[in-house]
């Protein structure tokens, strides 16, 4: 008779992956799935320091697998326990970034929750924030939910397409966003593992039912289907390789920009909370955001909603014209690579680096409301007042105002640099890129008043500005290293290069680019080429962000120091209401030049319908060259010629009232930052006293007891109660007999409170099924009891606090008879 070997076969269970190997393969593919997702988010580069989110990621899925292999660990301990680990090593990993002050832990965590808490504050006050370092313990704390979740749906539950789509879409919302973008091979590093993955999870669950029929599996089929699946993902990525990467249709590129509306009221909320990340800043289909960087995109598309109301009058009270800035850039990144080039803010690294601070945000001078900021540059200047009645929120904090503002109604911060003067260095409000709210925020409804110095010189004075410029003026001319420019630096001098001075330049290059057609619904441009190069001799067509870039890129060619100013152009006059009104599709980018004493002076080369070219007189109005302005007791012009440099700068140092010394700007910045902080910990404290008496509320309150241990439950509320109130019984006393003396101070709840303590002794002696036949008889009286329960409690506490009082009264009324007594 023939034996029959049955075929042995392993159980696993339904869900999740228990043999080593088979486990072993699915960590290392879903590990190099979302690493290469933290990766792409390090090297977007939206912060410095997020390098340390790869550790806290390779925490979370040796974590994430641990606990998921481990399956005698109930799943709620697992994610309990991760919430605490992730917390702990997201700390320790951040903790250096906080500097050698706070060595500990302890101290670390501390200062991340003061943060935390202050963030909330300026949240729930309409501000934005801009604390870098809650920035990257948020997408820490994101890396590791991230890498622990995977590795749990993975592992303990099986799933595949849950983690991969989950990690997929946090990749795309990078790259959609990010400049620059991520090094392709992350992505590649991405699909091919999670193509992989699927491919082993998909044999997994075919061998798994194989098995189950009693079906024999081959040893090297699960290393016969990763090869095959390792050669169609190459080919797979290699196909993909060749399709287009950008959209090049103006009408698609519309459409998408309608498409992603919703996700960018998501984006403004998060701009909101981190203000200051490396984001790209264009303006939108909402209006202006200003950020400290602007990148040359493709098409772009503006609505016509009203922004603000602007009341601008000069020294007569009459209506004043002019362009509303928000945020000036001053370095040009020059990219072959994905992302292109940008223009970014860099005036806060300065100031950060002269005031010796490791986070630029916090090198802002905070400014009283209405203090004044002296200027260098006054020389043919004159004061125009504007009061901005905000009609839109704004993701930042950022506050218009007309060229160079001197004072601003609400408290304010300044973003500026510093000055070297005879050894002293002194703050530069003339190189200021951003004026922002302290703390009420940029909303909807707000109104505050500007005082700005504007420029009423003529082209006759500019053209015989000085042309040595003090050191702080000379990154103004950078331009990024290698030969990309070329072709327009060559440009710029057939077209400027015969003019003898920095205006004519100026104005030869502005009329040049004001031929080329205006157009918004441009291609995005290439990824290999620079973008004013590929505007100026391919494109030759665009909106303002290229023309304005394209002039300043010029100008610093040919030696003339020019910046981007990114606001809004002036609005429609409303001759009813007297104001400009301001509406979303003036959204605007134009050109600021610098000339000693005179200042930085505003050029137009975008030909667009709604921008204006400066209006500047040939000459001086009258012989006598300056008016007003040439009185030496008002500007830097005597004797018909103009101070040097270190004069101007001599005159800003000695200024009575500046804010000036960077000892006295970082006293400042610690005493709001001090201020801040107590605000917070009150705030914080009170918070969390209402939360904890909320939360001790809901349990002995409106948590009704039912089943199991109902009557003891509800009766232990009762007993704690009564001793809160000081009536709590004495050791000896029964439940019956504590109930009958408690019934003495609430007469008419005395039957629950019979009933509750009856029903406890029989919970506590009786068999069950009489217990489960009480349970509705204490739910009833709890229902009745509860309430009234509070009222004593609070009675009882006004009634010791007036006690309290009275005694108090009658012992400073016996020492004031004593006193008396002894006087006689």
């Amino acid at each position: 008779m023939a034996v029959v070997t049955p075929v042995l076969h392993r159980r696993r269970p339904a869900s999740g992956v228990t043999q080593f190997g088979p486990a072993l393969i699915t960590i290392v593919l879903g590990a190099t799935m979302t690493l290469a997702t933290v990766q792409s988010i390090i090297a977007s580069n939206w912060a410095r320091g997020l390098q340390v989110l790869l550790m806290v990621a390779v925490g979370g899925i040796l974590v994430g697998a641990g606990f998921a292999q481990a399956r005698w660990l109930p799943k709620w301990l697992a994610h309990s326990l991760s919430i605490v680990l992730g917390v702990v090593w997201a700390v320790n990993r951040i903790g250096p970034l906080l500097g050698d002050a706070l060595p500990t832990w302890k101290d670390q965590a501390t200062e991340i929750l003061i943060r935390a808490i202050i963030l909330m504050r300026i949240l729930a006050n309409g501000g934005t924030g801009e604390d870098l370092l809650l920035f990257i313990t948020v997408l820490a704390l994101l890396a590791w939910a991230l890498s622990y979740a995977t590795m749990w749906m993975l592992i303990r539950r099986g799933w595949s397409w849950s983690p991969l789509i989950l990690n997929a879409l946090i990749l795309l919302v990078n790259l959609t966003h990010a400049s620059p973008k991520p090094p392709a091979i992350l992505f590649y590093l991405f699909a091919g593992a999670s193509l992989l993955l699927l491919v082993h999870q998909s044999y997994l669950h075919r061998a798994n039912t194989w098995t189950a029929a009693m079906i024999e599996v081959p040893d090297l089929l699960g290393w016969r289907f990763i090869l095959s699946g390792t050669m169609v993902v190459a080919v797979l990525l290699t196909f993909t390789t060749l399709l287009p990467t950008r959209i090049t249709s103006a009408q698609v590129a519309h459409v998408w920009q309608r498409m992603r509306e919703p996700w960018l009221n998501i984006q403004n909320r998060w701009d909101k909370a981190f203000s200051n990340i490396n984001a790209p800043a264009n303006a939108g289909g909402g209006g202006f955001f200003g950020g400290r960087a602007l990148n040359l995109g493709g098409a772009r598309s503006l609505g016509n909603e009203l922004v603000m109301e602007v009341r601008s009058v000069d020294g007569e009270d009459k209506p004043y014209f002019d362009y509303w800035r928000a945020t000036a850039y001053d370095r040009y990144v020059g990219d072959f690579g994905p992302g292109g080039l940008s223009w970014s803010d860099t005036t806060g690294q300065v100031a950060a680096a002269t005031l010796g601070l490791s986070q630029e945000e916090r090198a802002r001078t905070p400014i009283e409301a209405g203090k004044s900021m002296s200027q260098l540059d006054i020389v043919a200047r004159s004061v125009v007042t504007q009061t901005y009645t905000l009609r839109q929120s704004f993701p930042q904090a950022t506050l218009f105002a007309a060229t160079q503002p001197i004072s601003v109604s609400v408290p304010i911060q300044v973003k500026h640099s510093f000055i070297t003067v005879d050894g002293k260095t002194v703050a530069n409000y003339t190189d200021t890129s951003l004026f922002s709210a302290q703390s009420s925020g940029v909303r909807t409804g707000m109104e505050y008043t500007v005082e700005s110095l504007v420029s009423a010189a003529n082209k006759q004075d500019l053209r015989q500005a000085p042309i040595e410029y003090a050191p702080w003026v000379q990154r103004y001319l950078q331009l990024p290293e290698g030969n990309q420019l070329d072709r327009v630096k060559a440009r710029a001098q057939e077209i400027a290069g015969g003019a003898s001075n920095p205006y004519d330049k100026a104005e030869a290059i502005q009329t040049f680019l004001r031929s080329f057609p205006y157009d918004e619904k441009i291609p995005f441009p290439p990824e290999d080429r620079d973008r004013v190069d590929w505007f100026l001799f391919d494109l030759k067509r665009g909106y303002c962000d290229y023309f304005a870039s394209a002039m300043a890129i010029m100008l610093r060619s040919q030696g003339v120091p020019a910046r981007l100013v990114s606001g809004y152009a002036g609005g429609e006059f409303n001759s009813e209401k007297g104001l400009y009104e301001v509406r979303q599709n003036v959204a605007h980018t134009w050109v600021e030049v610098y000339f000693p004493g005179y200042g930085w002076q505003r050029f137009e080369p975008t030909p667009a319908s709604y921008t204006t070219l400066p209006e500047r007189p040939e000459t001086p109005a009258s012989e006598g060259g300056q008016g007003d302005a040439s009185s030496d007791a008002q500007s830097p012009l005597f004797m018909g010629r103009q101070m040097s440099l270190e004069e101007l700068e001599r005159r800003l140092a000695e200024t009575e009232g500046n804010i000036s010394d960077p000892e006295q700007v970082k006293r400042l910045i610690a005493e709001q930052e001090a201020r801040e902080r107590r605000v917070a910990l009150i705030r914080g404290g009170a918070i969390g006293g209402s939360v904890i008496a909320l939360a001790l509320f809901a349990v002995f309150f409106l948590r009704r007891p039912s089943g199991a241990g109902a009557a003891s439950l509800a009766y232990a509320r009762t007993l704690r109660v009564a001793r809160w109130a000081g009536l709590g019984p004495k050791e000896s006393i029964t439940p019956h007999e504590f109930a009958v003396q408690f019934a003495e101070h609430m007469p008419a709840q005395r039957a629950p409170l019979v009933d509750i303590a009856s029903a406890d002794t029989r919970e506590r002696y009786s068999a069950p099924t009489e217990r489960r036949a009480h349970a509705g008889t204490v739910e009833k009286a709890w229902e009745q009891l509860r309430w009234p329960l509070l009222g004593t409690l609070l009675t009882r506490w006004a009634g010791m606090g007036r006690r309290a009082r009275s005694r108090s009264d009658e012992r400073r009324a016996g020492r004031r008879r004593a006193g008396n007594r002894k006087r006689r």
